[in-house]
């Protein structure tokens, strides 16, 4: 139940912010939960699942709970590990049972796609230039420019 808003100082070619990624663990047999703190995780609604690195699968220890084929900008499909995991918003809530598919990056650990994005409401404007990043969760309302 929290926002989070992010202004860049000229046009963002992409939007990244912090997360955690938590193992996903039985509540009821307790022990420590395990997480990792991410640095940069990117937004992307052209992704209809969300992504955790191969780096971050071996830091939490997470053992595959399935296999998922992808397909992308390039030809074929690959089929990649999936996970369960909690995603630790910026925001300050953690969206639980998300099945996250592994990818390799360099750049990112994590995105976050659109089944978390669309728990709650996403905005970006960019107004003189300066892109202003805005999500909020759960959707309390309604935008509508044109309303």
């Amino acid at each position: 139940m929290g926002a989070v808003t992010r202004k860049y100082q000229e046009l963002a070619e992409c939007i990244v912010t912090e997360s955690y990624v938590y193992a996903a663990t039985d509540i009821v047999k307790g022990g420590p939960v395990k997480r990792v703190k991410v640095q940069r995780s990117l937004w992307d609604t052209g992704a209809s699942v969300s992504l955790i690195s191969v780096r971050v699968a071996k830091v939490l220890g997470l053992e595959s709970i399935g296999k998922s084929g992808v397909s992308g900008y390039n030809e074929g499909v690959d089929v990649k590990n999936t996970y369960l995991v909690h995603l630790g918003l910026p925001t300050g809530d953690i969206v639980t049972n998300i099945m996250a598919m592994e990818f390799d990056s360099d750049e990112y650990d994590v995105v976050i796609g659109m089944d978390v994005i669309c728990k709650g409401d996403y905005a970006i404007t960019n107004q003189n230039a300066k892109t202003t990043f805005s999500f909020r969760i759960p959707s309390e309302d309604e935008i509508d420019f044109m309303g």
